[in-house]
């Protein structure tokens, strides 16, 4: 009873490999993903912002910010499209933050429509300033 059973999951995971294999081979192949990029110099540092996909897929929007020079800040990194619409922020506040350090990248998964987009850092205590728009990759 046991070299059945054995057998017959050995006959089924070899079934399940072959399937596999042919389903591999006969794939259509993807496209491959967009990506664009941009940063703006802000003076004390760099804040730039990236899109992952195409317009009306679900992609990757990341903003962060390398800073140079200046006080010591605290920040929280967004982004906001050109269409209308208000501006997301991350939760995370980054900081305190000297010269040569740097937020990593804050990134959201939404959808991705027509249009352009742009990066918002958030100085605590000071405002918030805007970057230069990318738009999203048709």
């Amino acid at each position: 009873m046991r070299t059945t059973v054995r057998t017959g999951l050995v006959a089924v995971a070899a079934t399940a490999l072959a399937c596999a294999t042919t389903a591999t081979a006969t794939a259509a192949p993807r496209a491959p993903q967009a990506y664009v990029q941009r940063c703006t110099d802000l003076g004390n540092g760099d804040l730039c912002i990236d899109v992952t996909g195409r317009v009306g897929q679900t992609g990757r929007i990341g903003v962060g910010y390398w800073k140079r020079a200046g006080d010591t800040v605290h920040v929280r990194l967004g982004w906001q499209n050109t269409t209308g619409g208000g501006a997301n922020f991350s939760r995370t506040v980054h900081g305190p933050l000297t010269p040569g350090m740097n937020t990593g990248t804050e990134t959201w998964t939404t959808y991705l429509a027509a249009g352009c987009v742009y990066p918002l850092i958030e100085v605590v205590g000071q405002g918030t300033l805007k970057g230069k728009e990318v738009c999203v990759p048709a």
